[in-house]
């Protein structure tokens, strides 16, 4: 329900509130008469139904006061957004005319304008907040060149206005500091190293090779029950003659086919490296395989290669999708980071998914056939390795004296805390190594107990920003946290020490640089995660029975398409209209098929053009993966994608449902649509202003289904065959026309798109408000909001898109403030 407060007094007293409120602060402004426009607007479009008596909305005229805090700001920029939106007067009232509108937000707007720069020393500043989970990983990866699960038991990160790194709900508690400590013994056991440097080792093994071997234990196996007196069954004899018949006795089954290569000719046979390559040591590896597609003339073959641990409660990394045609076998590489008894495996994803042994040779479905399979590692660049040259250098772990211990810290204590450290800083850290040695602490381990309390230190734990003047240390940080989620490096914090990294050109420069690296990848990843939720894509399963093609590969794709294309619109700055439409997409094979756009070929995604006269698809809204995470695993709800959109796309945020007031039932049957419950809601009183802003924005979407594909009908089930296997049919037509207030009516969401359009100028301002507050850390307020315009209009009027709006932000004094 759309609430934004309003005030309950008296129509005789309402004027001189007002000027109050929008001209206190000095007694001439006070005492300045209100606008004639002003009183007759107020007094014809918006009293009746905000009176005492009435107060509509819970709209509250006494919260509109004189103002003096960013809240006092915000319900004045409430109002002003509602009348820009024309939420305000509601669509049954009488509505003042474009002219009208324009009069008294110009006049609102130039108050408020005075109000921001009243308030802009009272906020604005980047608060003191601790590094997230993300950001601790990173930085601990940059660092020390160390990777694994140190952060499993760390309490999970609030979220705020969307994203898990405002400080403000980032909370410090004994739970926490105790899963640092533990953190920090992990990884300090893993940097500093106390052995020989490991050996360099590679593998090369067939299919072959693993059935020779499996038959060897099999021959061993029957040797020791043979010893103990076991006689098998008959049963047991003649598979096994069968299977010894078939040539595939033994496990698991890998068919020879031609002269040296073999088969994965069932989904559950998955060669791994687990017994020709032991990993021991964490670190990378190279591996490599060669294979072609068996039994399959028309379409690729599709294998993945996956890398984990054998425990069946750790998800496992898909390392890519590879597509093997007939023919020559293609050779394909990989660099995996692995842990400790980790493995590499492939797997098959098209064909069967299981035969008995037996029948393994008589299948005719598709097929891989391997060539051979490589591994090699761990891959070594440099030893000692990066993690222990920051911590002792070229020292060995057990030949650092105690005299050198101020050097050592001296030297390590810059990298963690991120910029200089005075000489104090690095005495007391001295002074509590010395007091571990007295306690009878060993060297080694005096030191590691120091750096534990280092890296439980705020100067590690918690992003550093001034009290009072600028801070060049602190801009190379909140850039490098930004846009690479870890540590500035070595030529961030020299640009800093120089004071070059203030200047414009410089720092626009490093914005480049920096969206140049690979670690730039970490941004995307992780602001559109959460900007456009795709990070919960597979959360809530799409029902098999309904959806049969969904699967994981078309998730990944999913998944893929979204980041991909916000990467290309970052990479070429397209114009964020392309986020409400565009003629181009980002699509692999996979998800060109599910959209019905013909000439994909590959895995891999790629650019494609559209056809419009011929496709729906361009810009978000279209993308599988929004369209997924807004419903739920049978059916979708205009509801929650309406929300989604005024949240997401446009900044303007719904207000949450009254909590007296039921949630719609899907009904996956078909017997109803969800447009005709949602007629029933709109009628009840304090729902129909909400659901009049909100459900139009969700009705637009009915077209596509729970995982993103178009339909001209809900899918059902019919159970009156087989209840156990009900039939999918088609249900009741889809009706996605419906009217958005202030926009107008569509017919269908090629027409909602357009309207869509319109509203571009939100489209800026809104990724303007998210980036903001996702580089910052902080929620964005009223004293923000000129800033926050500026790069939004600044942006818009150059033609430029999501680049020129991250080096507006940079550049602005929001950002480079303290």
């Amino acid at each position: 329900m759309l609430s934004f407060p309003l005030p309950s007094y008296r129509r005789s007293a309402w004027a001189g509130l007002i000027a109050l409120a929008l001209f206190s602060g000095n007694a001439a402004s006070a005492a300045e008469p209100l606008p004639e426009t002003f009183t007759t607007f107020f007094n014809t479009y918006c009293i009746d139904c905000h009176d005492t008596e009435t107060a509509k909305g819970d709209f509250h005229i006494d919260f509109l006061k004189e103002v003096e805090t960013p809240t006092d700001a915000e319900y004045w920029q409430l109002t002003l957004d509602n009348l820009h939106l024309g939420e305000m007067p509601p669509e049954k009232k009488k509505q003042p005319s474009a002219a009208e509108i324009e009069a008294i937000t110009t006049w609102i707007e130039d108050r408020l304008a005075g109000a921001a720069t009243k308030l802009r020393g009272h906020t604005g500043e980047v608060v003191l907040r601790r590094l997230n989970r993300t950001e601790y990983e990173h930085t601990i990866e940059d660092l020390f060149d160390v990777r694994g699960d140190f952060a499993e038991g760390f309490p999970e990160d609030a979220k705020e206005d969307g994203f898990d790194n405002i400080g403000a709900a980032l909370m410090m508690s004994a739970e926490q500091l105790d899963s640092y400590f533990a953190a920090t013994d992990f990884i300090l056991d893993r940097a500093i190293v106390t052995t020989d440097r490991p050996e360099t080792k590679s593998v090369w093994f067939t299919l072959r090779d693993i059935r020779q071997r499996e038959e060897e234990k099999r021959k061993e196996r029957e040797a020791r029950e043979k010893e103990k007196g076991y006689t098998p069954t008959k049963t047991e004899l003649e598979r096994q003659k069968k299977a010894k018949e078939s040539g595939n006795y033994g496990s698991p089954y890998f068919p020879d086919h031609g002269e040296e290569d073999a088969l994965i000719a069932v989904k559950y046979t998955k060669p791994s490296t687990q017994d020709d390559f032991r990993v021991r040591e964490p670190g990378w590896y190279r591996f490599a395989f060669a294979g072609y597609a068996v039994r399959s003339p028309d379409k690729p073959v599709r294998v993945q290669v996956v890398h984990g641990s054998a425990n069946k409660e750790e998800i496992p990394t898909i390392a890519d999708v590879v597509q093997l045609v007939e023919g020559e076998a293609s050779s394909h590489e990989y660099r995996v980071y692995l842990q400790p008894n980790q493995r590499v495996w492939l797997e098959l994803v098209d064909g069967t998914n299981w035969l008995p042994g037996s029948r393994i040779l008589e299948s005719e479905d598709v097929a891989a056939a391997i060539r051979f399979i490589e591994i090699e590692g761990p891959l070594i660049d440099q030893w000692p390795p990066r993690g222990h040259r920051l911590l002792l250098g070229e020292r060995e772990a057990d030949s650092f004296s105690d005299d050198e211990m101020p050097n050592i810290i001296g030297d390590l204590a810059p990298h963690l805390f991120r910029r200089p450290v005075a000489e104090s800083v690095v005495h007391d850290y001295a002074n509590f190594y010395q007091s571990m040695r007295v306690a009878n602490e060993a060297p080694l381990s005096a030191f590691k107990l120091t750096v534990k309390a280092m890296m439980a230190s705020p100067l590690f734990l918690y992003h550093v920003e001034p009290g009072e003047s600028p801070d060049a240390y602190a801009l190379a940080n909140r850039l490098s946290y930004f846009l690479w989620r870890s540590s500035p490096d070595a030529k961030l914090l020299q640009l800093a020490a120089s004071g070059k990294l203030t200047e414009p050109e410089t720092l626009k420069a490093e914005v480049e640089r920096l969206l140049a690296d690979d670690k730039a990848e970490r941004f995307l990843a992780d602001f559109v995660g959460q900007w456009l939720k795709v990070d919960l894509v597979g959360e809530m399963q799409p029902d098999s029975k309904l959806y049969p093609e969904y699967d994981p590969q078309l998730e990944m794709a999913m998944v893929e398409e979204t980041r991909t294309f916000v990467r290309e619109m970052l990479e070429k700055d397209e114009p964020l209209s392309n986020l409400i439409d565009s003629d181009w997409a980002m699509l692999n094979d996979r998800l060109a098929e599910h959209y019905g756009i013909p000439g994909v070929a590959g895995n891999h995604f790629r650019r494609v053009s559209l056809d419009k006269t011929k496709t729906v698809r361009g810009g978000l809204l279209t993308q599988a993966s929004l369209l997924n995470v807004t419903s739920n695993g049978t059916t979708t709800s205009p509801v929650v994608r309406g929300v989604f959109v005024l949240d997401h796309l446009l900044g303007n945020p719904a207000p949450p449902p009254p909590p007296d007031v039921p949630p719609i039932e899907p009904d996956i049957r078909g017997a109803t649509t969800i447009q005709e419950q949602l007629e029933k809601h709109r009628e009840i009183a304090q729902c129909a202003s909400c659901h009049q802003k909100i459900d139009p924005y969700g009705i637009a979407l009915e077209n596509f289904d729970v995982i993103g594909g178009w339909r001209e009908n809900y899918r059902a089930l019919d159970p009156s065959n087989n209840p156990k296997y009900p039939k999918l049919v088609d249900g009741k037509p889809v009706s996605a026309s419906d009217t958005i207030p202030r926009l107008g009516a569509f017919a269908d969401f090629r027409e909602f798109r357009q309207l869509l359009l319109q509203d571009e100028g939100l489209v800026y301002e809104n990724l303007a408000h998210k980036l903001a507050t996702y580089a910052l850390g902080r929620k964005m307020d009223f004293a923000d909001e000129p800033d926050l315009r500026a790069i939004a209009t600044d942006t818009k009027g150059s033609g430029g898109g999501m680049r020129t709006m991250i080096h507006g932000l940079v550049a602005s004094e929001l950002f480079r403030r303290p």
